[in-house]
């Protein structure tokens, strides 16, 4: 069992920014955290200084579909881990596992493979389950999506997959407007299953209904709905006006302009907004040309695209999510981190164990140095990524 004292360090919970703080874990939990002037450090527990850097709750990123030449379309456990690794590094501590658009036979298999995963013991960021994006999706914005293998939603055939994954589907993203997705969403929530809206051709009243229905969530916001015009302002109306809708966001540079994310943030405000990536097999891979099962991809530099020139996903981290999204708004460092940590956690009904830095709460924890570069990550109190060792 570990005793650990991580002293001398700030502490962004993320709701406050402490100056100098102590954390204590003890095996796998937080049991406190706070100013260092008002926490003993117990006999046993090992001191770890941490002069100058930043200690944060771990990144979790609900929209992730592969990395590092690796997708979870795959439905292979192993690989599964290596993406699991590599995301670690950028200091995710947990993610999503995000489908595309396949047959259920497609899905049930990476279902079974995320069962697998969900009980074997490896180092890195925790799979907290899937994210079914389609096959639920409008033939108007399927992205880059294969639109042969769209199909109307059904309750039954969506079960039979969380079964398969042994009740592991978290989210699922669908356009509202397609026939029966709506009366199908309260038998989703009452799961557990955050049902988004997204790759959708919805007019707003449509995005009403779903929110009425218990839609929570609105995916990739900008991306793939239709556009806003102000006699027909759509789903993107409805997604920036109604509190009970939280959005993601792609900051990588590519996905939106500045002024979309901009007036995203000041609409939604701090709380309603969770930073994602969607990134796609060739993230951390060099620039080149990538076979998936959206067909091949182009990378170049720090964007990704298909034969046709259309974005296909991004190559992005939550790392440098947050320091593009501090650099284009002015949100403060508490606002942006809580957009990748406590926002993301609440929304999958995760905030009781992780999400923020609070006694009782998973030691799934970062550190970072003041430009916030990830130097250390770790899950369930073991230090699994970074330049900082305790063993």
């Amino acid at each position: 069992m570990k005793q650990l004292a991580l002293t001398k360090a700030a502490l962004l919970t993320p709701f406050n920014l402490i100056e100098e703080a102590t954390v204590l874990i003890n095996d796998q939990i937080i049991v406190a955290a706070g100013p260092a002037s008002s926490i003993e450090i117990p006999g046993g527990y090992r001191e770890i200084p941490l002069e100058g850097l930043i200690i944060a709750p771990g990144f979790i990123d609900q929209h992730v579909h592969g990395g590092i030449g690796a997708e979870f379309m795959a439905a292979d456990p192993g690989s599964m881990v290596e993406i699991a690794k590599f995301y670690a590094t950028h200091g995710s501590t947990a993610f999503l596992a995000t489908t595309l658009t396949a047959t259920a036979a497609e899905l049930r298999k990476v279902a079974n493979a995320y069962s697998v995963l969900k009980t074997s013991d490896y180092k890195g960021a925790r799979c907290l389950g899937i994210h079914l994006e389609g096959p639920y999706l409008s033939p108007a914005f399927p992205g880059i999506q294969s639109a042969e293998s769209l199909s109307l939603p059904l309750l039954e055939e969506i079960l039979d997959i969380h079964r398969e994954s042994n009740f592991g589907i978290r989210m699922i993203t669908m356009a509202p407007e397609l026939e029966g997705a709506l009366e199908i969403v309260p038998a989703l929530v009452k799961t557990g299953i955050v049902c988004s809206i997204g790759h959708s051709n919805a007019d707003y009243e449509t995005g009403i209904q779903a929110v009425e229905a218990g839609f929570s969530c609105v995916t990739h916001c900008y991306n793939q709905l239709r556009p806003f015009h102000h006699r027909d302002p759509g789903i993107l109306g409805t997604a920036l006006t109604r509190p009970e809708l939280t959005v993601e966001l792609i900051v990588d540079g590519n996905h939106l302009h500045k002024a979309a994310i901009d007036m995203a943030w000041r609409l939604k405000g701090p709380e309603n907004v969770v930073l994602v990536t969607d990134a796609m097999a060739p993230n951390g891979m060099p620039a080149g040309e990538y076979q998936s099962v959206s067909g091949e991809l182009f990378l170049t530099e720090n964007k990704l695209c298909n034969r046709d020139g259309k974005l296909a996903g991004s190559v992005l981290t939550l790392d440098v999510a947050v320091r593009n999204m501090l650099k284009i708004t002015e949100c403060s460092i508490t606002d942006v981190f809580r957009m990748v940590t406590y926002n993301p956690a609440r929304l999958l009904g995760l905030n009781k164990r992780k999400g923020s830095i609070y006694p009782g709460k998973d030691a799934d924890l970062i550190v970072l140095t003041t430009d916030l570069e990830v130097i250390m990550t770790m899950v369930g109190g073991e230090v699994i990524s970074g330049l900082i060792s305790i063993d």
